[in-house]
């Protein structure tokens, strides 16, 4: 299944977001593709261990609104824009 152009931009964050899990030796790395209505353009679950500390973020767009949603076993920001998460992750 190829990436709509639309959703580059956000699958782009997400492969920053694998490789900062990988570039901080993190585990059990899982990444979940979801299928779903014509309208959902795109969704990433990806999940992994930096020690023992559970990361999961994902990655939504939805009829062409962009979500990002992280959570760790400290933190949980919603709603938040691509430039936001790569900021913080960066």
């Amino acid at each position: 299944m190829g990436i709509k152009k639309i959703a580059r931009p956000i699958n782009k964050a997400k492969n920053l977001f694998v490789k900062w899990l990988n570039d901080n030796e993190a585990t059990d790395i899982d990444i979940y593709e979801g299928q779903g209505a014509p309208e959902w353009d795109y969704y990433r679950m990806i999940s992994g261990f930096i020690g023992e500390n559970l990361i999961t973020v994902d990655f939504q767009m939805w009829c062409g609104k962009i979500k990002i949603n992280y959570s760790d076993d400290e933190n949980r920001y919603n709603d938040m824009t691509i430039e936001e998460f790569t900021q913080m992750i960066g």
